[in-house]
């Protein structure tokens, strides 16, 4: 039953797709299918010759309907489906397209990106089943006809499909494995791909709780010269620790590898992900040897953002006093009673309060 209703949606997907084609220019923004980034930039785009409507108002259009009917599920085959339809009517539509056209390149990524992503829950097995044998067959007949593009990102995942798979390239077995391996030969094959295709395998492995797995392979991006650029993969590396607490002293170790305004940025993008407790670990663990050591650096900005993640895990208002009282206990310099003086006033309405040092 599902099935046929998949086959229904993306019959009824390709025709608005094709009915966009010929229709006027609509007020609609672009949304993206998936996070684009590594792909091939371009000039301007305009009007296709042959058809009624620009390349940059079919981007926008195509962007809504795909990303409307891609969210109506929550398992990969059928988003897959949708894709795959998408791929197909845009190579069409993008026979009139410019060469360059930052738009196009835009789709392109976008697709490419999202169809790595949804290939993360499949095994090398099932690549030769259908009905992912047909979508992946019509993937790579697609990216033939959109080779003047010269777009990175799906010619990357061509590439990874025809090797079998994103799981499936022997370094990264190694590295998953826990196999020897030197750090030439990883940072040669994570330098071979787009660096968020990497992220977006630990994000698949943390989910599924397969720590070791995801460990391995964040500790190899982390030791690449380039990738661990990436705060991404730092904050990774704290939420495998802080999903394994026999890590701690590994924990202590990066913490002390890691720059306070640094820690920030992965803190904050930790909350937005919904892991206030790890934030707030994160945060204390940063904060306290600032407070323990006299060191202003950041202490405004991580005092405020304490405050809120302690609030936010418990609203209490005197447990949160209390433990303002027990951080200034660990303080050595009396400067950093101002911004708890701030956040006390903000957060519990003036309260005085008696401080005991």
């Amino acid at each position: 039953m599902a099935e046929e209703e998949s086959d229904q949606e993306a019959e009824r997907l390709g025709e608005e797709l094709v009915a966009i084609v010929e229709s006027p220019p609509g007020p609609i923004g672009l949304r993206a299918l998936g996070d684009g980034r590594g792909g091939a930039g371009g000039g301007s785009c305009g009007g296709g010759d042959g058809v009624g409507i620009s390349s940059r108002d079919y981007c926008r259009r195509f962007c809504q309907v795909v990303e409307d009917y891609a969210g109506r599920w929550q398992v990969p085959l059928p988003q897959l489906q949708v894709l795959q339809t998408a791929l197909c009517c845009f190579t069409s539509a993008s026979a009139s397209f410019p060469d360059e056209c930052e738009h196009v390149q835009y789709v392109l990524s976008s697709l490419a990106v999202s169809f790595f992503e949804l290939l993360l829950f499949f095994g090398r097995d099932e690549f030769y089943e259908e009905p992912l044998k047909d979508i992946l067959g019509s993937f790579q007949e697609c990216q033939n006809h959109l080779r003047r593009y010269g777009n990175v990102n799906l010619e990357l995942v061509t590439r990874i499909i025809r090797d079998g798979g994103p799981w499936e390239d022997p370094v990264l077995q190694a590295v998953l494995k826990a196999q020897p391996a030197s750090q030439e030969i990883v940072n040669k094959y994570l330098s071979s791909e787009n660096p968020l295709f990497f992220e977006l395998r630990a994000r698949y492995l943390i989910a599924c709780e397969r720590i070791p797995e995801a460990m391995a392979l964040i500790k190899s991006c982390i030791n690449h010269p380039e990738i661990s650029k990436d705060l991404y993969f730092h904050q990774a590396f704290f939420t495998c620790l802080f999903m394994s607490p026999v890590e701690d002293q590994l924990f202590r170790e990066h913490l002390l590898k890691t720059d306070c305004k640094s820690g920030i940025d992965i803190i904050c993008n930790a909350e937005k992900e919904g892991k206030t407790m790890l934030a707030l670990q994160l945060c204390e663990s940063f904060l306290i040897p600032q407070l323990q050591n006299g060191d202003m650096y950041c202490i405004w900005e991580l005092i405020f953002i304490w405050s809120k993640l302690q609030l936010k895990s418990n609203p209490s208002k005197q447990v949160f006093v209390d433990q303002c009282y027990q951080l200034l206990r660990t303080a050595t310099n009396v400067r950093v009673i101002f911004p708890f003086m701030k956040i006390i006033k903000d957060e519990v309405n003036r309260i005085c309060l008696s401080l005991e040092f």
